[in-house]
């Protein structure tokens, strides 16, 4: 009986031995040597929320890119529903929840409260909110610095105008749009004393609206126009009456050949992939991300052929302080379009003051409101889509 004892034990020691080298010897074997351990790959599947109809504008094709990327990359299947308004945010997301979707992209900056609101209900899903400013354990916000490429905008625009008489037309529902627009100011104010500078700023949202406002500033002597809109149609009509622009374009030879200056755009598909990565493989750490020029969140085309000489070196250096940090855009003194100090002499705006402007900078001579209530705004069907435009 003590032998059998003896031997019972020494099994079982022999046992609890092969137990711990197999834990132990895993740290050297190739699949440990991962960084993570999937755990839910091929149960993700990623839903995207637009406001407006996909493929109508850059904006949304800025996303759409990103979510093409995500299959290739990741190999998760995507969807999105369209035309959401932001009291159907919630809806939609049970919607995309319903068809299987556990990470959901909030493409529009107007839904960052209600993706707060969702996420802060509901742990079962990951939401990617565009234009947040708060986190949570489950909720990843970001934003892009667009008043960077606007302050560039602004020098090729002075620098390429022989009036010095500049138009803005502005979507006033963009993200930053006060800011980007003060941006813009300064950015025309590196070739124009502040005094001089004469920036003249329409509201408008529709093509109709667009070309009225166009037409309007055309009609004061602006010959640049810059375009703050999720839309490059202004550049297609500025381009058809022969006027110089720049606006929401990655490619400014199909928008404006013949009279495009430059263009910005967006570059977020690497963002949300890696993101979503995160999500997939459960390393996912929530954070409020900030992309500029040094992060290539933001970017701007090269400078085309209808630009006067020198332009790009000028714009090339300019380009260099900001991206380098040795730019302070936003630094005081900073008054307003009626000359009052909003920010005192040597002050700094953070990133979060940026987005608290909500005022016209000293610099824009008029300003003029082309936005009508949309009387009829389409309802969204909820239905969940899968193909590429």
């Amino acid at each position: 009986m003590k032998l059998k004892k003896y031997i019972k034990l020494i099994a079982l020691m022999m046992a609890m031995i092969f137990t711990l080298c197999a834990c132990s010897g895993g740290e050297t074997s190739e699949e440990s040597s991962l960084p993570f351990e999937p755990q839910t790959q091929g149960e993700a599947k990623v839903g995207y929320i637009y406001d407006r109809p996909v493929a109508a504008d850059n904006y949304t094709y800025m996303f759409e890119k990103s979510r093409k990327d995500l299959e290739i990359a990741l190999e998760v299947e995507t969807c999105y529903v369209d035309n959401i308004t932001v009291s159907g945010f919630e809806a939609a997301v049970t919607t995309l929840k319903n068809e299987g979707c556990n990470i959901i992209v909030s493409a529009y900056n107007g839904y960052a409260n209600a993706a707060y609101s969702v996420a802060k209900k509901d742990k079962e899903i990951y939401i990617l909110s565009y234009g947040g400013t708060v986190s949570l354990s489950n909720l990843t916000c970001f934003q892009p610095k667009m008043y960077q490429p606007a302050y560039i905008s602004g020098t090729v625009a002075a620098y390429n105008s022989d009036t010095h008489k500049i138009g803005v037309v502005c979507d006033d529902n963009m993200l930053q749009s006060f800011g980007v627009m003060a941006a813009f100011v300064f950015g025309v104010q590196e070739v124009y004393k502040a005094d001089e500078t004469d920036v003249r700023v329409i509201y408008a949202n529709t093509n109709e609206e667009t070309e009225e406002g166009v037409n309007q500033l055309i009609s004061e002597q602006c010959d640049v126009i810059f375009f703050y809109q999720p839309t490059d149609y202004g550049m297609f009509y500025c381009d058809s009456l022969g006027v110089k622009s720049i606006g929401f374009t990655n490619d400014v030879e199909y928008s404006a050949k013949n009279r495009g200056l430059m263009g910005y755009y967006l570059n977020w598909a690497t963002f949300i992939t890696d993101t979503v990565r995160t999500c997939v493989y459960n390393n996912y750490e929530p954070e409020v991300f900030v992309g500029g020029f040094k992060e290539a969140f933001v970017k701007i085309t090269d400078y085309t052929d209808n630009c006067k000489d020198e332009t790009d070196s000028i714009a090339d250096t300019l380009y260099e302080y900001v991206k380098n940090g040795n730019a302070k855009i936003f630094e005081g003194e900073i008054r307003d379009k009626d000359n009052r100090a909003r920010v005192g002499k040597g002050a700094v705006l953070s990133h979060a003051e940026i987005l608290g402007i909500d005022y016209l900078v000293y610099g824009v001579s008029y300003s003029k409101n082309l936005i009508k209530p949309v009387e009829n705004p389409p309802v969204s069907d909820m239905v969940v889509k899968y193909e590429f435009m």
